[in-house]
């Protein structure tokens, strides 16, 4: 009898045991609740560090490109042109003429790319088959961290700068058949490696006739700008009267906004094909890169360099006055970022 009653004992003691281990459903849902909670609170820290990280990682690629243009102008009296583009003699300048190479392909052996920049036939354009190697090398340093890099080359014809809905361009209305002949010269199919940074050519339209010598986009002209670079520029310090420590020389484009861009220049035949490597003030900045202009993934604005080699973020409500002052290399303002 005692026997039993033990072993009763002993299986009342287990159950209630297990009993108090285990969880009610009510339990379950409450800590599930908590834990979310938890996860919810903490999200937006942790993906507000890893921007943070992102951002200061796009600082120190421009950092890398403001060394790599000051050694550049140490050793050639002069910055590289935002692009070179000349006629068929290889001398009469053409804006969207051959061989294309842009500014981040000059700076190339600055940036520790010297086997990269001995694989460029220079002399060529940039489209022959001998150059697709080298223009379709994506480079870490010239891309931004926030920027998804699924996609580390793009062709023309994904690049968005050929769709021609230029509302926003203020000069497409009136062109006339010959530039319309330079929009259908593009090979669409070239490919390019992906980048995120595109030079400053300061508050000039591409489109703007006025600034092409004796107006229009032919032969024989050239694209100047009021920016730090422009169509085969060879601008040296003395150029920079409003100091470079006040000019914008390279800004962000974020490709999925607007326009792809690429370090290594642009290919022959299009109007629009200079904003592959740089952009413009000309509609201020608001963060969207319309009107072929500067843009970022990075919340509230984007990171630029100045000549100097000093990097600072812009807010995207900047006023178009001052953003415009900081973008032109002798306009004689007097402007300051707060």
């Amino acid at each position: 009898m005692k026997k039993n009653v033990l072993h009763a004992e002993v299986r009342r003691y287990v159950a209630e045991k297990t009993q108090r281990q285990a969880f009610t459903l009510v339990e379950l849902l409450v800590v599930i609740a908590i834990i979310g909670i938890l996860i919810g609170l903490l999200l937006p820290a942790v993906q507000a560090a890893r921007e943070s990280a992102r951002r200061m990682q796009c600082l120190n690629n421009f950092k890398q490109i403001g060394l790599a243009l000051q050694n550049y102008h140490d050793t050639n009296k002069k910055f590289p042109s935002a692009w070179r583009g000349y006629a068929a003699n290889g001398s009469t300048p053409l804006v969207f003429g051959d061989p294309g190479w842009g500014w981040a392909a000059a700076i190339l052996p600055f940036m520790e790319q010297n086997s990269l920049y001995s694989q460029i036939h220079l002399a060529e354009s940039i489209s022959t088959e001998r150059n697709k190697i080298a223009r379709t090398i994506f480079l870490p340093a010239y891309s931004c961290p926030s920027e998804s890099v699924s996609e580390q080359t793009f062709t023309i014809a994904n690049s968005g700068l050929l769709e021609h809905d230029h509302d926003h361009e203020h000069g497409h209305e009136g062109e006339d058949e010959d530039e319309h002949e330079h929009s259908s010269a593009v090979d669409v199919t070239t490919v390019f490696a992906a980048a995120n940074y595109v030079a400053s050519i300061g508050t000039d339209n591409i489109h703007d006739g006025e600034h092409y010598e004796e107006g229009g986009v032919y032969e024989g002209r050239e694209f100047k700008s009021d920016g730090a670079f422009y169509h085969n520029s060879a601008l040296g310090m003395n150029a920079f009267t409003d100091g470079t420590s006040n000019t914008i020389f390279v800004g962000e484009r974020a490709a999925k906004k607007k326009h792809f861009s690429t370090w290594a220049g642009m290919p022959a035949g299009d109007g629009c094909i200079p904003a592959i490597v740089s952009g413009s003030f000309h509609g201020g900045f608001h963060n969207t890169g319309a009107s072929h202009g500067f843009s970022s993934n990075h919340p509230g604005g984007a990171n630029f360099l100045f000549g100097d080699g000093s990097c600072k973020f812009i807010s995207e409500t900047i006023d178009d006055q001052t953003i415009k002052a900081l973008a032109t290399r002798a306009g004689g303002e007097v402007t300051t970022l707060n």
